[in-house]
């Protein structure tokens, strides 16, 4: 399974790794527990242990007073390329993605052609060869083109690169469906990442179904719709003794979390950090750019979905991260698309609602964000450990800034976040040991590209 970096335009010269040293920040690395002030030593690409990386070192980063800590790792992002390239590229998403302190991303099957066969994978490979800035894993289409029928070739898609399998926004709809699909993923070595929705109590609904629906004159979508999309999957694994290669996205209700508990060898899960830090109150200040799905919650909710990330009943935080055109936004909350853009703020929010709040230590965030999605997908990352892809975060925790879309990499400017005082200021990004972003500035061009170098295990 290929897992890509990003392209390359620079000379030969430029092709050997620099020596790295990232010196005096507060090291936090939840794979390892590590946990303290010291320094970073990088070379070849890699982590290397101290006494390595101290000769013929070339580059010296003065981390004072800032965390260093693995790349940030997204398994739920939309690039939108191929085939709708006039909400988000290849290059604006990746860089949307470095801004926000992530070294990896993975590109859900939503776009046009899908990676539904080898030879769509193929291309879309080669697209992030050209044009993007961090490491970027295809996740394949669960049904060709997204039709909700056939079944795609998972083994295929596994060997042309893909690193998992999702019905996204096309759930698919029968038992014997759902069945097949997880005994093709066992026996390809995938996970199936479902978007767990019962569509019959949710259809019509841009909203929460509650008291802001209602005060609003909104259709609301049942939080019932989640959990017995659950029960459907739970209902498609019949063997109790062995936990499906399933992975539940962006869950959003309490009654989920509950089920997840409950549910004996059961499937890895994620949420994102809109659903920890907001509730479907957010839908009266910012109307469409608070319109996601599944829908924000209520603070119960809220609730429980920190709880679970704390205890580990959901271990990653993705941001399905989904840009629209301002256009397409304006529409209003019953005719604009579902999602909004999170990449830029998703380490920002977690810190100030999360972390700030006394919700969860900023270790346990991290963990989320960095350990947990890689190994869930088997990247190669998420770690300082010595031998690691040397894909590091260094971030000031004191820093302020007031969130502007206007501003963003990304093309999407679909948050409800805006105006909003945040925390967190992303200050170097290093992937494969080389800098993209220093000092919060972009490197002039896209480092040296790795190729098909397979970074995932």
């Amino acid at each position: 399974m290929v897992f890509c970096h990003c392209g390359s335009t620079l000379g030969a010269a430029m092709k050997r790794k620099r020596a790295l040293l990232i010196r005096g920040g507060r090291i936090i690395c939840p794979a390892s527990g590590r946990d303290e002030v010291g320094d970073v030593y990088v070379r070849d690409g890699l982590i290397v242990a101290s006494g390595e990386g101290e000769a013929g070192r070339e580059v010296e980063i003065d981390a004072s007073g800032m965390i260093v800590c693995p790349g940030l790792i997204d398994i739920h992002v939309h690039l939108r390329e191929p085939g709708a390239e006039h909400k988000e590229t290849m290059e604006t998403g990746t860089r949307s993605a470095v801004r926000g302190g992530f070294t990896t991303v993975c590109a859900m099957p939503n776009t046009s052609p899908a990676p539904d066969t080898a030879e769509t994978v193929a291309a879309i490979l080669t697209r992030v060869r050209q044009a993007a800035w961090c490491r970027v894993g295809i996740i394949g289409a669960a049904t060709l083109g997204n039709d909700r029928s056939t079944l795609t070739d998972y083994a295929a898609l596994a060997d042309a690169g893909c690193i998992a399998v999702s019905d996204d926004a096309f759930m698919l709809r029968t038992r014997e469906q759902r069945r097949e699909a997880l005994l093709r993923c066992a026996d390809a070595g995938l996970r199936m990442i479902a978007h767990a929705e019962r569509e019959e109590l949710s259809a019509g609904g841009v909203m929460h179904a509650g008291e802001v629906a209602r005060r609003l004159g909104l259709m609301g979508q049942h939080p019932e719709a989640e959990v017995r999309s659950l029960e459907d999957w739970r209902d498609a694994w019949d063997d109790d003794s062995t936990p499906p290669p399933l992975h539940i996205a962006h869950v959003s209700t309490a009654a989920g979390v509950e089920f997840l508990r409950e549910w004996q060898a059961g499937p890895s899960a994620e949420t994102a950090p809109h659903y920890l830090a907001l509730t479907d109150e957010a839908v009266v200040e910012h109307g469409a750019n608070a319109k996601m799905n599944p829908p924000l919650r209520t603070e119960e909710d809220r609730q429980a979905l920190i709880e679970a990330v704390a205890d580990g009943t959901i271990a990653v935080i993705a941001t399905d991260h989904a840009p629209h055109t301002t256009e397409e936004k304006a529409a209003g909350m019953t005719e604009a698309p579902f999602g909004i853009v999170g990449l830029e703020s998703a380490l920002s929010v977690l810190l100030k609602y999360l972390v700030a709040s006394s919700a969860m230590l900023l270790s346990d965030v991290l963990r989320a964000m960095t350990q947990s999605p890689a190994r869930l997908l088997g990247i190669a990352g998420g770690t300082l450990e010595a031998g690691a892809p040397a894909d590091l975060l260094v971030f000031d925790p004191e820093g302020e800034r007031v969130v502007d879309p206007a501003q963003f990499e990304s093309s999407g400017r679909n948050t409800p976040f805006a105006g909003e005082r945040l925390p967190g200021i992303v200050k170097t990004v290093i992937i494969g040991g080389e800098i993209v972003l220093d000092g919060g500035e972009f490197a002039p061009r896209r480092p040296p590209s790795p190729g098909s170098d397979r970074y995932h295990e």
